[in-house]
């Protein structure tokens, strides 16, 4: 195995126990103890200064990409969607409901009661003017094809079917 692969699997080895030593580690002190790290096994070895902060600087890129990667799964997890709809279902309750239909009236005469996916629409059922399918929508949207029959026209219906 190559001496900076060793050298880098060391580093992570190091950092993960001090990190557990430490507790809980917010962001600033990540960095420091990345350095403290670096510090420690470069005085140890017999890889240049240079060669230490490459690896540091690997250790810190795979890490900001792991932040990326789980954050990005978790604002796309079914439970945290979930949650989004909970409140624009929770919002749209508490709103003047015949405000609302009034805006969106508007918006079904200006669509002369018809639209395409892709279009966005705001809050009520679209029926898919294809297959029947219908969908409540709580929060402005924009349209996707029918999810059964890949329709592309939909009819927007008041508000109040969405209590039904």
């Amino acid at each position: 195995m190559p001496k900076r692969v060793k050298a880098y699997q060391a580093f992570v080895e190091d950092l993960e126990k001090r990190i557990q030593e430490s507790g809980e580690v917010g962001q600033e002190e990540l960095s420091k103890l990345i350095d403290t790290t670096q510090e420690y096994l470069q005085a140890a070895s017999d890889l240049s200064q240079d060669e230490w902060q490459l690896i540091a600087n690997y250790v810190r890129r795979d890490l900001s990409d792991w932040k990326t990667d789980y954050q990005r799964a978790y604002d796309e997890s079914p439970g945290m969607a979930l949650l989004k709809e909970s409140i624009w279902y929770w919002l749209a309750k508490l709103s003047d409901q015949s405000q609302v239909e009034w805006h969106e009236l508007i918006g079904d005469l200006q669509h002369q009661g018809v639209y395409q996916s892709g279009e966005l629409i705001g809050l009520g059922v679209i029926e898919c003017a294809e297959c029947g399918d219908k969908t409540a929508l709580w929060h402005p949207t924009i349209i996707s094809s029918c999810e059964h029959c890949q329709g592309k026209r939909f009819y927007r219906h008041p508000i109040s079917e969405q209590q039904a």
